[in-house]
């Protein structure tokens, strides 16, 4: 399986509730795309407006297909708040099974390591970087049940903003 994880920071309040709408209403668009297994979306749970949205690819094939790009894939359908983004990093990982599941009462902690002998948190998924943008070369996944109070600068917590997502279309 495929990670795929979408990293945005979003500079425009005045649109950030039509954008998350929007944005929301699209993870079922693409998990009607065959390929895509799951999709769950995130905001930091501090104060900056940043996003995460995770989903769980059979592999990286899936952004060559028609069905696809038909679909608005490779950011199409996201123009429109192309000028909000500060910030828009995708990147793909690998992975034995499905993404993360996060319960919406949980947090996500992401912590990106540079270094695959530094050690893992306990608990922690680490995903080596495959693909797209690149922006580590590993990534650390850990679900807790609340905030740190401090923060590596290599780590961001996210609260979920929707459950993990399944696919819409059949095998």
């Amino acid at each position: 399986m495929t990670i795929y994880m979408v990293e945005q920071l979003f500079a425009r309040a005045d649109w950030e509730q039509e954008w998350s709408d929007w944005y929301n209403g699209n993870l079922n668009v693409l998990l009607s795309v065959p390929g895509f297994r799951t999709a769950q979306r995130f905001r930091n749970a501090g104060e900056s407006p940043r996003y995460l949205a995770i989903y769980t690819l059979d592999s990286p094939a899936v952004f060559e297909t028609q069905t696809y790009i038909n679909a608005g894939g490779n950011g199409a359908n996201s123009v429109r708040f192309r000028p909000a983004y500060q910030m828009w990093k995708r990147n793909l990982f690998d992975h034995e099974g499905a993404a993360i599941n996060v319960d919406i009462s949980q947090f996500l902690l992401v912590e990106d390591v540079a270094d695959a002998g530094v050690p893992s948190r306990p608990g922690a998924q680490r995903l080596p970087c495959t693909g797209m943008h690149k922006t580590t070369a590993f990534r650390d996944l850990s679900v807790v049940a609340a905030p740190p109070a401090t923060l590596p600068d290599n780590a961001v917590c996210y609260r979920p903003l929707t459950p993990q997502l399944g696919q819409l279309y059949k095998d």
